[in-house]
């Protein structure tokens, strides 16, 4: 059965005009939950879709969509109806009194989403902002389900530097992180993160070891002392941001708020080295 469910699924989403995204790169996210919507009676006019199906629920189930307005970025949201998927963050979506195989269906985003999603088959939860999933052909308690997260409609906008945080072993809990990485360089760069507090808007930032990024406002990250390659290093922001960033490797700038990144295990100079 796992076969023959993961070869449909695979075979459906080959008809989808989607773009299947592991990672959240972009500025423009759709807003939860005003940039949301739900049918069970096909796409919605303006909105991008992912279709979430359980093959094995026969009430229907074909033309349920969860949707985001069209014009705003990819969020990278992924359904899978036999367990979570590898690599990204899931949501079980479980109605219990529902026999058809639901124990198994996730909705997943990347792991640097700016989306908590919860789920609840017993209404709305006290304190989220919810979007109700209904199915009204299928008899088995459907009329109560909700997907719910924090309301991002009065975040506030990230203050630096009290917001954000670098980290040299790994992203840090009740943040949300963009990973800082030169592969080139063998000084344990693959557990830097630069992060900010999860109750704040997502920032869009993006990081490049390959240039700066068309279209966005980029600020080179540039160690001289360090050999491995850092000369391409940028760290980049949508041209909207009101962060304005500058980068020091000789210590903070005079006048400026600055915060450290600081790598330890690398010898190139690295301890003073501030955004």
């Amino acid at each position: 059965m796992f076969g023959a469910k993961a070869l449909i699924m695979k075979l459906l989403s080959m008809s989808l005009p989607l773009l299947l995204l592991t990672t959240v790169t972009a500025g423009n996210l759709p807003v939860w939950p005003t940039d949301f919507r739900w049918s069970s009676a096909g796409r919605v006019p303006g909105y991008d879709c992912i279709i979430v199906l359980e093959l094995a629920d026969p009430h229907t189930w074909t033309d349920n969509y969860l949707c985001w307005r069209s014009g705003t970025e990819n969020p990278g949201i992924r359904w899978q109806s036999w367990g979570p998927i590898s690599g990204m963050r899931c949501t079980r979506i479980l109605e219990t009194a529902d026999p058809h195989t639901w124990a198994d269906n996730y909705l997943c985003v990347p792991h640097n989403s700016p989306y908590q999603f919860s789920w609840s088959s017993a209404g709305a939860i006290p304190g989220k902002s919810c979007l109700q999933w209904i199915e009204t052909a299928d008899p088995n308690t459907w009329a109560d389900n909700f997907l719910c997260a924090d309301s991002q409609l009065n975040q506030r906008e990230a203050v630096f530097p009290e917001d954000f945080w670098f980290h040299s072993a790994g992203p840090l809990h009740g943040y949300d992180c963009l990973r800082i990485l030169e592969t080139a360089d063998p000084h344990t760069w693959h557990d830097n993160f630069f992060c900010w507090r999860q109750s704040v808007k997502d920032p869009g930032m993006r990081w490049s070891s390959a240039g700066p990024i068309a279209g966005m406002r980029c600020t080179r990250i540039l160690e001289t002392a360090d050999p491995h390659t850092w000369a391409d290093n940028y760290l980049c922001v949508p041209h909207s941001s009101k962060l304005h960033f500058h980068w020091s490797s000789a210590g903070p700038i005079r006048g400026r708020r600055c915060l450290q990144w600081l790598e330890t295990a690398d010898p190139n100079t690295w301890s003073d080295n501030f955004l």
